[in-house]
């Protein structure tokens, strides 16, 4: 009989413990509705964005050529080796991009889609890029530093 009743006492306490099983024992609950929720609608919700990486560097001339005078840009890969950061070019083309190979100070080539004076642009490209180019979601924004 001890047994029994130890039994339905820890079924009861593991029952209400339960997250998925309050809605047993609260009947006649109003369903939660999350219309008045903002970013969110019957069908579906929004996940928050995803931060976006923002790395500040000082760009250098890349052979002989002068670094874009633009303050933001979105890279989309960065190699150690200028041969690898230019066969990149040809794969990025083909998804319709036009890419250009930036240097920084420790001498990686950085290949940028898009230069823009705008932090907001840039910032949504990069997103443009994650959603529409799963292949790319490493894209990230690099802040150009003053010469």
């Amino acid at each position: 009989m001890k047994l029994l009743t130890y039994f339905i006492l820890g079924s009861i306490l593991l029952l209400s413990s339960c997250s998925g099983t309050n809605k047993w024992f609260s009947s006649g609950s109003k369903r939660k509705d999350n219309s008045d929720v903002k970013g969110t609608s019957i069908n579906r919700t929004l996940m928050p964005a995803t931060p976006i990486k923002e790395v500040e560097e000082k760009l250098v001339p890349n052979n002989e050529k002068m670094p874009d005078t633009h303050r933001y840009f979105v890279i989309i890969g960065s190699f150690k080796s200028p041969e690898n950061a230019r066969k990149y070019l040809s794969q990025i083309r083909r998804d319709g991009f036009v890419p250009e190979v930036l240097k920084n100070e420790a001498g990686l080539y950085r290949v940028s889609v898009k230069a823009t004076d705008d932090i907001t642009e840039a910032r949504n490209e990069v997103r443009r890029i994650w959603s529409g180019f799963t292949k790319y979601s490493d894209t990230w924004m690099l802040i150009s530093k003053p010469q």
